[in-house]
């Protein structure tokens, strides 16, 4: 549990000093800092929530920036730091006042589950948003993930750098051989995390079928990809050899986890092309919690949830409704009102 933060310089933010209950609201005017505030907290603990480079986060017109939360998890209490020095451009990460390792702060740190306003459109943008939406599920519950998709993503450019020379007879067509084997196994190595994490979806969405007020019988986690994943390394290389020519004129690998995409069905209908807005809204907050729920059964950290903007696509009734299903784990949101009925139980910032 999140207990306090300090923040120096970061984006818009002076100096702010917050302590948190079990519950919070940050409650300001819309174009302040409640955003940034959240931002604050992602970035501390490691949360990738936006693009900003690390000269972006300082404030503007500063050379140095400060971050500082203290943090409980389970029978300890812990303090991270992190710092970033402009003029020698240096940053430095703390864990309990000494300098930490990748891997000791993942294991200790606070795990991050970030409701935002966009999140809303999941199934109105484009796959990418999809697939970073599993990809991030999965880079909070694994420390090795991260690395694991940089290097599968780093093998299909190199891969399609191939083709590209191919095209132009710069290369010879058996230099993809060698591509080719490194990417099956690297698409297999990232399928060995996804596929576990859908059957988990695919299971716990079932239980959500009163969302829709028994207007269905069924929910679905359906996953959607070229390869048939009962078999994936014989599939990959037989569509790779059958789809050679191809490739080769349009510089791009058409197969693996880099293209895939996954739908929910409802009674075996899209949801897009079946569901009003606000049952969408119920799905994805359902999806919500399922990360939740995923994240804390393979790290053993139990989440923080930051949701930001409540008011702008969030209703009482949707929050209500995700009070009472995340009702263990620690909240924090931001608004221009708080929730009339929960201002008795929530610490108002």
């Amino acid at each position: 549990m999140l207990r306090t933060i300090k923040i120096i310089n970061f984006r818009s933010i002076d100096t702010m000093d917050l302590y948190f209950e079990k519950k919070n609201a940050i409650i300001w005017k819309n174009g302040a800092w409640k955003t940034n505030i959240l931002q604050a907290i992602c970035c501390i603990f490691w949360k990738k929530q936006n693009d900003f480079s690390i000269d972006e986060m300082l404030k503007l017109w500063q050379n140095f920036m400060y971050l500082e939360a203290a943090f409980d998890t389970t029978d300890f209490q812990h303090i991270v730091t992190f710092s970033y020095d402009a003029s020698t451009n240096k940053k430095l990460i703390t864990l309990n006042g000494k300098k930490a390792t990748k891997k000791q702060l993942f294991e200790t740190l606070l795990k991050i589950s970030y409701f935002s306003p966009s999140q809303m459109n999941l199934f109105y943008l484009w796959p990418k948003t999809r697939r970073d939406f599993l990809d991030s599920i999965l880079c909070d519950s694994f420390s090795e993930y991260e690395d694991l998709l940089k290097k599968y993503e780093k093998i299909v450019k190199n891969r399609n750098k191939v083709l590209k020379n191919i095209f132009e007879e710069k290369s010879q067509k058996s230099e993809i051989d060698f591509w080719n084997d490194q990417f099956i196994q690297a698409a297999k190595k990232i399928y060995d995390y996804k596929i576990p994490l859908h059957n988990f979806i695919q299971e716990k969405i079932k239980e959500h079928t009163d969302i829709f007020q028994n207007k269905i019988s069924s929910i679905e986690f359906s996953y959607i990809s070229k390869i048939d994943l009962n078999n994936i390394e014989s599939n990959i290389k037989t569509y790779l050899e059958k789809n050679f020519e191809r490739d080769i004129i349009l510089w791009k690998t058409h197969i693996g986890p880099h293209i895939d995409d996954f739908d929910i069905l409802l009674d075996g209908k899209s949801l897009v092309s079946f569901a009003s807005r606000w049952e969408i809204k119920s799905i994805i907050l359902t999806l919500k919690q399922i990360e939740i729920q995923y994240i804390r059964l393979v790290s053993w950290i139990q989440p923080l949830l930051l949701i930001d903007d409540l008011s702008s696509e969030l209703d009482e009734e949707h929050f209500l409704l995700m009070l009472e299903k995340v009702k263990e784990i620690q909240i924090i949101y931001t608004g221009i009102t708080a929730i009339e009925k929960e201002k008795n139980n929530i610490l108002i910032i």
